[in-house]
């Protein structure tokens, strides 16, 4: 039960139509649109990856390895391993001086769809453990990957909505929601490639 509700309250975050194109360079689409939770803008991303959708799925999920591409990622733990594809995990993000690193607890569950589909949804889950006072607790981190073959490789959309929450001004932020995601899936295929 407490996987459809959160799969419900994903998808219904993000069935918007307002999406405005601020970047396309390197086969990579960066997509923002305003908030109904937040502030801080929602972006989504649309690409193509010469690898298959499991693949991608399984480099997004490595907690040992994914800091290696994913921007301002500095660790992240397994927290609870409720499935095989079901799991709740912490992340602590970097942010710049003088701010305090963010840190994010996330429920995810990877999910095989029809027609070969991986789909894999991040739903904050912010009393999993208790705050900790080396960070600012993120209130608010929830998205998706779609990952969809495509020829020889997959189409990604990748769409989330990260609130740093504290005393990061909602300007500062939303100043990094294109480029982040845009180094984010580039920092991706290279990874894959190796």
């Amino acid at each position: 039960m407490k996987l459809v509700l959160i799969t419900l309250i994903v998808i219904n975050s993000f069935l918007q139509s307002n999406w405005e194109l601020k970047k396309e360079k390197d086969g990579i689409k960066v997509y923002l649109t305003k908030s109904d939770d937040s502030k801080i803008k929602t972006f989504k991303v649309e690409t193509f990856v010469k690898a298959k959708p499991r693949e991608i799925a399984d480099a997004v999920v490595d907690l040992e390895n994914n800091y290696k591409w994913f921007v301002n990622v500095e660790k992240a733990e397994l927290l609870e391993q409720l499935g095989t594809d079901e799991f709740v995990f912490k992340q602590v993000i970097q942010v710049p001086f003088p701010f305090k690193d963010r840190e994010v607890i996330e429920y995810c569950v990877v999910k095989e769809l029809p027609n070969g589909v991986v789909r894999i949804d991040l739903k904050e889950d912010s009393t999993f453990i208790p705050v900790s006072d080396d960070y600012v607790r993120m209130p608010i981190s929830r998205g998706y990957w779609i990952l969809t073959p495509s020829g020889d490789g997959t189409d990604i959309e990748y769409s989330f909505l990260a609130d740093p929450g504290g005393n990061i001004p909602a300007w500062l932020a939303n100043q990094f929601i294109v480029s982040n995601p845009f180094k984010t899936i580039k920092g991706l295929r290279e990874y894959l490639k190796n």
